[in-house]
């Protein structure tokens, strides 16, 4: 994989913003860029992005023919959907700076006070249904493919395939197990009306192979890189957000603890239990 970092800010729309404008899952673009079929640039704030010259290209179409999601701060999400608890100790240690330090969030067995922890909403609101999508995409991976309502592909350049099953399910697009005679694909099927689609056809091959368990175990492992690489950039986003807006309520340990847990979210790893870190730590402070 190749990144470029020739390219301003302000000449490299995002992964999110590119996948908007050509009617792709973000998840089609980071393995095409993993692939090296894709040459990436990375903002100044650590977020993977494209270059305009290389998205017109994928479009093959001028950037201002193409449709960009505006830019704008995300709406501050509920404490239920982020994951953040409260909870209620009767401890002096348990104050920081006048506050309770009663707020604990995925992946972090620290404490929290009201001020710091607005930082943890903010950023973690940015990234929220980007996270909620590498969630659903690694429960996919971990099921049997399942069948394919599509029996058939068939375009000019790939000629006719059969499919045989449904690897992952992006909304924007399939990807599938397909055959022909001997030979065995995985095909990324597009909506036929995505720009992306309109320029490049509504389907590409993305690996091939003479043996059908060792192809998808191979898209698995593939997947599973892509998935963290996704990650990786969701932890970016949430950075710049937190030491921009929020660089006094404690940056590095909120980073931290996002970091902590969009890593568990593409691992089979289980998030160690917050009570048992806490009594750890208190030593038997009353909850109530």
């Amino acid at each position: 994989m190749e990144i470029s970092n020739d390219a301003p800010d302000q000449e490299a729309p995002t992964i999110k913003q590119c996948a908007f404008a050509l009617g792709l899952h973000e998840f089609s673009l980071f393995s095409r860029i993993q692939a090296g079929d894709i040459t990436p640039t990375r903002l100044r704030s650590g977020i993977m992005a494209i270059p305009v010259s290389e998205l017109e290209r994928l479009a093959k179409l001028p950037i201002h023919s193409l449709v960009m999601p505006p830019e704008k701060p995300a709406a501050v999400l509920p404490d239920s959907r982020l994951g953040i608890k409260r909870e209620h100790y009767f401890c002096t240690w348990m104050i920081r700076d006048g506050e309770q330090q009663e707020y604990v969030v995925p992946g972090d067995f620290r404490h929290y006070t009201e001020t710091e922890v607005k930082g943890y909403r903010a950023a973690f609101s940015t990234i929220a249904d980007e996270f909620e999508s590498l969630t659903g995409l690694k429960k996919q991976l971990e099921k049997p493919a399942s069948p394919s309502p599509e029996k058939e592909i068939c375009t000019s350049q790939l000629g006719v395939w059969q499919v045989r099953s449904t690897l992952l399910n992006l909304g924007q697009s399939n990807i599938l197990l397909c055959q022909q005679q001997n030979e065995f694909a995985v095909i990324e099927r597009f909506r036929d009306e995505s720009p992306y689609a309109k320029a490049n056809g509504n389907a590409e091959i993305t690996l091939e192979g003479n043996d059908a368990r060792q192809l998808a175990a191979a898209f698995n492992a593939n997947t599973k890189h892509t998935l963290e690489f996704m990650a990786s950039n969701q932890v970016a986003m949430a950075q710049k957000v937190i030491w921009e807006q929020f660089p006094d309520h404690r940056p590095g340990h909120l980073v931290a603890a996002i970091s902590e847990r969009c890593r568990l979210a593409v691992t089979n790893e289980e998030t160690i239990s917050q009570t048992h870190k806490l009594n750890q730590s208190t030593g038997g402070g009353m909850r109530i």
